[in-house]
């Protein structure tokens, strides 16, 4: 929509846009991915999917073990065989068919992810585009995939290549999914390796969508394969399956601990990006204003629920008292609410352990001798 339209009417708009999808969705529930169809579980079993916004029921999701994972796992295998063969210009062609398939369906995508995550449309439209350019920066890096070195010397010659390394198993979390997943999916794809893609039970709905989109770009079956569940099942079952050659997660470090042990006798190669503890530091002679901006961004956009969010905030101690003010009135001027309303700045969190979990260290705080300058 034009930047000029109303807040009122975009909202409209967003709620109108998400009836039909959730409908649909209800009606025919989310299946595995795999080989090209949608299928479900091997077992038979569902769970829910529930949106955070109320609590309730989105879609009833195939819940992935072992069988499934392997089945994924055995199609990404055959699939490689042909992936890893076509030429990189049409590898290309096909990357960048899924980046429009993407920008194509880009409201439906925020808006699903809104549903499904709690996180603000203001921040959610613009991550589905992302995901998009992730798409097309790794098409164009398809012609540099095989690239190698040739370092000729006196004694002898050297040269080295790079070829695909096989299936990968992808693990995203449920923070900003869509976003994310292409950013490990796209890079695979563009080197030539086919993917078992397991998301999080949490916000599983827009990597369905994705799966769904490739497809329809003509990504070939098999290639790009999905399967739900939860991490004790699906999750370790793809980090230990050994036609799975490496895993890229992003996620907790506790969780990475795991799946690098769960991958060790089959000598998987891990590509992780783990939480930290960023910090944000004000020092006497920052423009103020400009600081401030960056802190609330860094620490209440989505939802605070982001990998490079800000958990601590040092300022210099001759300006500690002011800065604190001016943030507290700037953190009381957030507006939360609604996902799909784009004057919201902050939505609900993503599930009742995770709100529990973000309560748990504001006691702790309370404990600590720490005082609530908001909220609370």
């Amino acid at each position: 929509m034009d930047k000029a339209t109303p807040k009122a009417d975009i909202y409209k708009a967003n709620l109108d846009r998400a009836a039909p999808l959730l409908a649909k969705l209800k009606d025919e529930g989310i299946g595995h991915f795999i080989d090209g169809k949608v299928v479900p579980a091997i077992s038979g079993a569902t769970f829910e999917t529930k949106s955070p916004i109320d609590n309730t029921v989105l879609a009833k999701v195939a819940r992935g073990n072992a069988e499934d994972i392997d089945r994924a796992a055995t199609s990404a295998a055959l699939a490689f065989k042909s992936w890893r063969e076509i030429a990189p210009a049409m590898r290309r062609k096909l990357l960048h068919r899924v980046a429009d398939a993407i920008e194509d369906h880009a409201d439906d995508i925020a808006v699903l992810e809104c549903i499904d995550t709690g996180q603000a449309y203001r921040f959610m439209a613009k991550a589905a585009i992302r995901a998009a350019e992730n798409f097309r920066f790794f098409a164009d890096k398809c012609t540099e995939a095989r690239d190698g070195l040739n370092t000729p010397s006196e004694e002898h010659w050297n040269i080295s290549t790079r070829v695909p390394i096989g299936p990968v198993g992808v693990i995203t979390p449920w923070n900003t999914p869509f976003m994310l997943s292409t950013w490990k999916i796209a890079p695979a794809l563009a080197a030539g390796c086919t993917v078992v893609h397991k998301p999080a039970e949490w916000s599983p709905i827009t990597a369905h969508w994705l799966a769904k989109l490739a497809k329809d770009a003509g990504i070939p079956d098999g290639v790009l394969n999905t399967v739900h569940g939860f991490g004790e099942e699906a999750g370790r079952a793809l980090t230990e399956h050994p036609a799975i050659k490496a895993i890229g997660f992003v996620g907790e470090s506790t969780t990475g601990s795991a799946i690098m042990a769960q991958g060790a006798p089959t000598l998987k190669r891990v590509h992780f990006e783990l939480g930290g503890k960023n910090p944000v530091i004000v020092f006497d002679d920052a423009d103020l204003d400009r600081a401030l901006d960056a802190v609330v961004f860094m620490i209440y956009s989505l939802n605070g629920e982001r990998c490079t969010s800000s958990s601590r905030l040092l300022v210099q101690q001759n300006i500690a008292e002011t800065f604190t003010a001016k943030l507290a009135a700037r953190v009381r001027a957030l507006k939360v609410g609604h996902p799909l309303d784009p004057a919201t700045e902050v939505g609900p969190l993503i599930h009742e352990r995770h709100l529990a979990k973000v309560c748990s260290y504001v006691d702790i705080a309370r404990q600590d001798g720490a005082i609530s300058a908001v909220g609370g």
